[in-house]
């Protein structure tokens, strides 16, 4: 395993550690749920925008991502449950 230094705004920090704690994770668990997610194509990809409303819009999309998953560590859902709509 890799270990990766990452520099981010204390405001997006301190949001993200909430949103670890609400799914029993750290925030290294859920950066690499969704870096796994991600080469997977399941979870979107989110550009490095120079622009603050676009960096602002991307924080609220990955935010709203998080969110509207049900995080857990090492769970593989089946493939009916994962197109149920």
């Amino acid at each position: 395993m890799k270990t990766v230094n990452l520099s981010i705004p204390e405001d997006v920090w301190r949001l993200a550690r909430i949103e670890a704690a609400k799914h029993n994770t750290s925030l290294s668990g859920l950066v690499r749920c969704y870096l796994q997610a991600m080469v997977q194509g399941k979870a979107p990809v989110i550009t490095d925008e120079s622009d603050d409303d676009a960096e602002r819009q991307s924080r609220a999309e990955l935010l709203e991502a998080l969110r509207s998953t049900n995080l857990v560590l090492g769970y593989q859902p089946s493939r009916g449950s994962t197109y149920e709509r």
